[in-house]
């Protein structure tokens, strides 16, 4: 296959890529392990297995070059795509304050193409609350953290049916823990496809039983 040019991305100069080439990004776990715990949750349980390199299941990223647009006309951004699963109407469920301040992360990421936000795409919901519903708590009296179901509506939990996540997740998890993607040095256009790696929890077979965290590193 040939190298793709492109002058589209404004912010760097024009540059080629091999398009067979699909990168993964990997979540720092040590620093951000709630962030990465219910990425690869999702990761296991989603019917498409979005951004799984164990899946081979690729993310397809959200660009500045897309077709697709918003109400205004506009090219759609995650923002938009955020604003459908993560609406202002949230909220989160309580947890211990040892957790700190949580907010609305959803999984598959805004910024891709999976997102349940996204319009026409194989994850498409019509509302945040389709979604797979979870938060981070403190376990016990000790020092531990979980990922848990958040039951308020479902009071079953997850079906695991469900296209997409929406979890509450520490602040500052939810901000840093995907911002290192850096899509212009890869030359990531609309739908180029890559993986999300989460080494701290991928020595676990499978989501069925308990999955503990382990440093790496």
């Amino acid at each position: 296959m040939a190298p793709r040019c492109d002058d589209i991305l404004k912010s760097v100069a024009p540059g080629c890529v091999l398009p067979y080439f699909k990168p993964t990004y990997t979540v720092d776990t040590n620093l951000f392990p709630a962030a990465g715990a219910y990425y690869w949750l999702m990761q296991e349980k989603m019917p498409d297995h979005a951004g799984s390199v164990k899946w081979d299941s690729l993310l397809h990223y959200l660009g500045p070059d897309t077709s697709k647009k918003n109400s205004k006309g506009d090219p759609w951004t995650s923002e938009d795509s955020r604003g459908k699963v993560c609406p202002s109407s949230w909220t989160a469920h309580t947890a211990d304050t040892a957790v700190g301040t949580t907010s609305c992360d959803e999984y598959a990421m805004a910024s891709t193409h999976e997102s349940g936000g996204f319009p026409g795409g194989l994850n498409q919901v019509g509302d945040g609350k389709e979604c797979a519903q979870l938060f981070t708590d403190k376990l016990g009296t000790g020092t531990s953290f979980g990922l848990l179901a958040d039951i308020r509506a479902a009071k079953n939990g997850p079906t695991w049916k469900e296209k997409c996540g929406r979890a509450a997740i520490p602040n500052t998890q939810n901000e840093t823990a995907f911002k290192k993607l850096q899509p212009t040095v890869w030359r990531l256009l609309d739908n180029d496809g890559f993986f999300v790696s989460n080494p701290g929890f991928e020595h676990c077979a499978n989501a069925n039983t308990t999955c503990v965290w382990r440093k790496v590193g």
